[in-house]
């Protein structure tokens, strides 16, 4: 009998990815919601009891007439204007050329920045929100998953959220110290100063959409401060890799005067990162989607959600590139501009 020899050709073997930190670790953004163009029956916020007015500068109104280096506030924009001149009325400081003209001069009105209830929810933490203590925001904006606060001054704070307004409860911070000292040994557990946490990064919470979150700040003495309350879909963009780098931005500067003097004026200090990420190269084009989304839109990143990497979170705006390279996964490199 004739002997037949039958060739089997095995599949091709793909390479294999595992996780570099934890399995279920992940790169994420958090993209935000527009908190400021919420429908105003949806925002509740009180300071010290009472609600929480606009801005210490009044309303504008179309028949007052104002001078030089007064202040306004307007609710379309929710932002403050400074008049430059004076016998200013009837100009609506929301129109550009009654703000600069088209040779790029100043005419009637100076957008000096957000109100103060809206300071915390304009996207920078440079610009903060300061109310009396106890601050409470409530918030119903629908379905969320996280929530960032960057900037803050104050030494507890709790967080409720509910699937509904009077609904159950499916997340609660009870009110908790406000306290980012970690002392490494007897001597700074006596001596060290205390440390203030100023940010928070809250993710996995279980998305409905009519929840409503509740947060709180107090302060023993003085007024609470909050910089940035980003709320919004926390969106995951790929495993990190080893090779991610944070760095500190100073905004520090040095002047000299005309006898060769030198003083050092301290700036505020941002946090930028560059990092990369992989996936499998099904979901490359969602993550390419998420990262277009929040282009030009200053954002929370959080680098990694493994334990001891909580200083890979950063605020900022940022720019990618998508490679299919390293097939079958996609790689994506971030970088983020820290910002303050």
């Amino acid at each position: 009998m004739p002997i037949v020899i039958n060739y089997v050709v095995p599949e091709p073997t793909l390479p294999t990815y595992a996780p570099v930190w934890e399995d279920d670790d992940a790169c994420s953004i958090l993209v935000p919601l527009d908190v400021l163009s919420m429908d105003p029956s949806l925002v509740t916020i009180t300071a010290g009891g009472v609600a929480l007015p606009e801005d210490a500068a009044p309303a504008w109104s179309n028949t007052d007439t104002y001078g030089i280096g007064d202040q306004v506030h307007h609710l379309a924009t929710h932002r403050v204007y400074e008049s430059l001149k004076d016998n200013n009325i009837g100009k609506d400081p929301t129109v550009l050329a009654n703000r600069v003209s088209a040779a790029g001069v100043g005419t009637w009105w100076l957008e000096v920045g957000p109100t103060n209830r809206a300071a915390m929810f304009d996207g920078l933490v440079s610009s903060k929100t300061y109310a009396d203590s106890p601050l409470v925001i409530k918030l119903r904006p629908g379905a969320f998953n996280g929530f960032a606060l960057f900037g803050i001054e104050a030494d507890q704070y709790s967080v409720t959220v509910k699937d509904a307004p009077g609904g159950n409860t499916i997340y609660y911070q009870p009110l908790t110290s406000l306290d980012a000292s970690t002392p490494g040994d007897y001597y700074e557990y006596f001596f060290s100063p205390f440390k203030p946490l100023t940010r928070l990064v809250r993710t996995d919470i279980e998305p409905y959409g009519s929840a409503e979150i509740t947060l709180i700040l107090t302060k023993a003495s003085g007024q609470v401060g909050l910089g940035m309350f980003a709320i919004g879909d926390m969106r995951p963009i790929g495993i990190p890799q080893r090779d991610a780098s944070v760095e500190p931005i100073d905004y520090s500067y040095v002047k000299t005067d005309q006898y060769g003097n030198s003083t050092v004026r301290k700036g505020a200090v941002a946090t930028g990162m560059s990092i990369t990420t992989k996936m499998d190269k099904e979901l490359a084009g969602l993550v390419l989607d998420t990262v277009q989304q929040v282009l030009g839109t200053p954002c929370v990143v959080v680098g990694s959600k493994a334990q001891y990497y909580e200083w890979m979170t950063v605020f900022g705006l940022i720019s990618g590139r998508m490679s299919p390279a390293d097939y079958p996964f996609a790689t994506l490199s971030i970088t983020v501009k820290g910002l303050i």
